[in-house]
Order: C-alpha cells, then sequence, then structure tokens
C-alpha cells in the first residue's frame, strides 16, 4: 500500500465509515470492562440502540441477562477467543454467530475485548435445504478466524489512535466533543471554545491538531501579554520598529505558525483598541510587522477560547460584535466536570497512572476516595482535579492505596447542624449533637492531640470517632 492509502487507513474518520459499512455488527469493551464502541450493524442485528449499551458495565449488562456480555466476561477470565451461535430474539428465526477475541495493544499489553456478530440465518437456511453439509465444512463457514483477526488489527489502530490523541472519558459530552474535533480537523474555520476556567479548553485544541496531523499549536495567552507588546509578539517588528527593539527585526507568531494553529487562549481578556486589529487580520488574512510596510500573509487556523460570557461582553460594550461573530464560526462548549461525573473517575486514574508512570509507583485509588471524588462539585474542573489527585499521592508516602485523610475539608460538607446524618432517635440525635463538636473543634487547625486534650478524650477515642462519622483528618500524630 501506497503512503497516501496507509494514511487514509489510520483516519480514524475512514476507520470508523470502513466499519459502519461492514454488514457485520462489531462491539468493543475497554480493559475496565466499560462497553465504548459498536458499529452500526451492531444495533440492527441485536436491536440494542446506542445509548442502551455504550458507557454501560459489562459486569450490570450480565445482570440483565445480555448474553454476550456473559461470554465477554469469559474472555475476560481467561483472554481466549469464544464463539456461539445465538438467536437473539425468542420470536425471530434470525440465527447469530458471536466471536468475542481478546485485544492487546503493541505492547502486549491486554486491551480489552472485541466482539463480532454475523446474521447466520441465510446460511441456517440454506444448510436445511440442501441437508448436505458436513459439520466439518459448516465449521469452516462459520468460525471465519481470518475475519476475526482483520477486525482485531483494526480495533487495535483506533485503540492506538486514541490513546495517542489522550482522549480520556467516557461521558456522551466527551465522545461528543471527540467527534467534533475530528469532523472540524480537516478544515481551516476559526473556532471558539468556551466554558469554565480548568475544563481542558487547551487540549480541545491539541484534539484538533493531531487529528489533522499538525504539529502541536503555538499558544499566547491574552492575559499576560502587556497591550503595548501584544501587536509585536503576534505581528512580529521591522529592524529598529521602536526603541529596545532588536536590530535585525523579528517575527511575530502569526509568521512563526505558517499554515499551523494558533490558540488565542483568554480571548476576553484582549484589550479593545487590538481587537479592531485582530477582526482586520481575520478579514483580509494579511498583516503588517511593527514598522513594516510590506503586508504579510496569515495563513495560520485561528482557535480562541475564553471563560468569560462574550455575547454579554458585547452587550455591555467590551467586546466587538463584528470580532465574535468572525471568532464564533464554530461554536465550541465545553461542559464542567459537574455536568459530566462519568469522566471523573477515569480522569483520576489518567493522572494517577501518569504518576505512577513517572515514579515507578503502582498506586490506586480507594473506595472511600473514588465516593468522595464523584460527590464533589469541582468548581476549579480538571485542573483542580490534577491537583487533588498529585497532593494525595504525594502525601501517601508508602501506602500503595490514595485515601481521604489529605483531602481539603471542602470535601466533607456538614450541614446547618454541623453533621449530615438522618434519624430521630435519641441516640442518633446525640451522635449529630457529638459529630457537630468534633467538626467544630477540627476546623481550628489544632494538633489532634491538642483537641483530644481540650475534650478531655484520649488521642485513641478521637481518631476513632473522627473515623466512625468520616470527618476530615487533617492533622496526624507525629
Amino acid at each position: 500500500m501506497n503512503d497516501v492509502g496507509i494514511q487514509n487507513l489510520m483516519d480514524p474518520t475512514v476507520l470508523a465509515a470502513i466499519l459502519d459499512a461492514s454488514k457485520d455488527g462489531f462491539t468493543y469493551t475497554n480493559e475496565r470492562g466499560y462497553i465504548v464502541y459498536n458499529n452500526r450493524a451492531y444495533s440492527q442485528l441485536t436491536g440494542i440502540q446506542d445509548e442502551a449499551i455504550q458507557g454501560a458495565s459489562v459486569y450490570e449488562l450480565v445482570k440483565q441477562g445480555y448474553p454476550i456480555s456473559k461470554m465477554v466476561l469469559e474472555v475476560f477470565e481467561g483472554h481466549k477467543s469464544q464463539s456461539e451461535l445465538i438467536k437473539y430474539h425468542a420470536d425471530s428465526d434470525q440465527v447469530l454467530l458471536v466471536t468475542v477475541s481478546p485485544v492487546y495493544d503493541k505492547s502486549g499489553i491486554f486491551r480489552g475485548v472485541v466482539g463480532n456478530i454475523r446474521d447466520m440465518s441465510e446460511i441456517m437456511q440454506l444448510e436445511q435445504k440442501l441437508e448436505i453439509m458436513s459439520l466439518d465444512f459448516k465449521r469452516e463457514i462459520l468460525v471465519k478466524e481470518e475475519t476475526n483477526r482483520e477486525l482485531t488489527r483494526k480495533i487495535n489502530e483506533i485503540l492506538n489512535l486514541m490513546e495517542d490523541y489522550n482522549i480520556i472519558g467516557r461521558s456522551k459530552a466527551m465522545q461528543n466533543l471527540a467527534d467534533l474535533a475530528m469532523r472540524i480537523s480537516h478544515v481551516r474555520s476559526t473556532v471558539l471554545i468556551t466554558g469554565e476556567s480548568g475544563v481542558g479548553k487547551d487540549v480541545f485544541c491539541r484534539m484538533i491538531c493531531r487529528f489533522s496531523g499538525l504539529p502541536d499549536y503555538i499558544k499566547i495567552s491574552c492575559s499576560n501579554i502587556p497591550e503595548h507588546l501584544l501587536e509585536s509578539e503576534l505581528f512580529g517588528y521591522e529592524p529598529g520598529a521602536f526603541t529596545g527593539a532588536n536590530r535585525n527585526g523579528k517575527s511575530g507568531i502569526f509568521e512563526t505558525a505558517g499554515d499551523g494553529v494558533i490558540f488565542l487562549d483568554e480571548i476576553g481578556e484582549m484589550p479593545m483598541p487590538f481587537q479592531a486589529k485582530l477582526l482586520t487580520v481575520l478579514q483580509d488574512r494579511q498583516y503588517y510587522r511593527v514598522g513594516g510596510t510590506k503586508a504579510l500573509p496569515m495563513n495560520a487556523r485561528i482557535i480562541a477560547a475564553t471563560n468569560r460570557n462574550l455575547e454579554e461582553m458585547v452587550e455591555c460594550g467590551r467586546f466587538r460584535k463584528d470580532l465574535f461573530y468572525r471568532l464564533n464560526v464554530i461554536p465550541v462548549y465545553i461542559p464542567p466536570l459537574r455536568e459530566r461525573k462519568e469522566d471523573i473517575l477515569p480522569l483520576a486514574e489518567h493522572i494517577l497512572n501518569r504518576l505512577n508512570k513517572e515514579n515507578a509507583t503502582k498506586k490506586g485509588l480507594s473506595s472511600e476516595l473514588q465516593e468522595r471524588l464523584l460527590s464533589y462539585d469541582w468548581p476549579g474542573n480538571i485542573r483542580e482535579l490534577s491537583n487533588v489527585v498529585e497532593r494525595l499521592y504525594v502525601f501517601s508516602g508508602n501506602d500503595n492505596t490514595l485515601g481521604t485523610d489529605y483531602l481539603p475539608e471542602e470535601f466533607f460538607p456538614l450541614n446547618d447542624s454541623g453533621f449530615s446524618q438522618s434519624g430521630t432517635s435519641l441516640k442518633s440525635i446525640m451522635e449529630t449533637y457529638e459529630a457537630s463538636v468534633l467538626g467544630r473543634y477540627l476546623k481550628d487547625g489544632r494538633p489532634l492531640q491538642s483537641v483530644a486534650s481540650e475534650l478531655g478524650i484520649d488521642l485513641s477515642t478521637l481518631v476513632r470517632k473522627i473515623k466512625r462519622y468520616d470527618l476530615p483528618r487533617r492533622y496526624k500524630r507525629k
């Protein structure tokens, strides 16, 4: 195959189109037991819609009686391919050949299970009519090992691409964003990414670059560069353009980027006078160096991002309406982490795996910590999650499991009475009051020994009550 053919095959959109064009159905379950992909034929053959299984745990689907999920679990345990003929619908003559096989990456690491589904109804009917097929011949037709190997190879290619692009998360919102990045990666239209601080706007920009095969973007923060330097940074300048300028002049970011991508972060902080200059560049696709008289072409693609509401800023006269419309050709909104809870644990595990790899450790997340991470609203989004996981990793010491001991106190919200606990019995009321008192003392910032002494109890008793009421244990005995 020539280079162009190989490049086209590696394009995720081409691979997805190939698999969707197949009459065979297939599904992929990742190494954690979650179904993350199925093609169109799978839904048509089984009658199961995408939203019913994508992102679902195969362990839960087994409990619901899904026959293919049971086969998948057996492959998880034995890492050996299995094939079965299944009559999926009791009121139909349709017979499906289901083959499930383990998937390994280039390093030989187990990455999940791929399932292949083929409608065997016509073959079965032909067998009944002819009644001359030998058992060995039927098996030769049914097994189709070569087909399964080719299918596994295609799945491996998609997995490697997803890993290379660092796409983490299994929420529908994240899948939609990955699909959008793929679809817009090969056009030159301007993109405006909005969302709260820390949601990963730069990650989306990087996804576009990698899907398009371009080098990584050139980023400029519009809030960190003084207004008088912004023009020279973007446009460059001619020799002697201003006092202190390089005597040989300097190329600007527009020139350095060439045909690549320029990421204008925090575009809402761009000074109004420079907004007019940027608008002219976007309209005319050319610019002038500071102190220059020769027009230079602007070939780069612009991707802008902000955590501000630009439409409100336009109404208040703090952002140019014409520039807003010029930037907002392809609007992309990235929802906050609290609106896509399904992504919290995969992201936390990804961050922890990176730390494990950097430090040659094998730490994991405790079940209690996972519950706390899922119940928190994450106002700082992914950036805050990354900081919290790294902090817990550092303070975990020699422990192989990250717990809740060093979580900030905002992860342990108290109600008006100081402790959230249901029940109206005298015992529950007393426990509620006791927890409220302990919570107030622990907020004072004193060591546990000091708190225990003032309350007139042993340190061991205080530690036991902290654990019993699940209070934040911020100070340990040294």
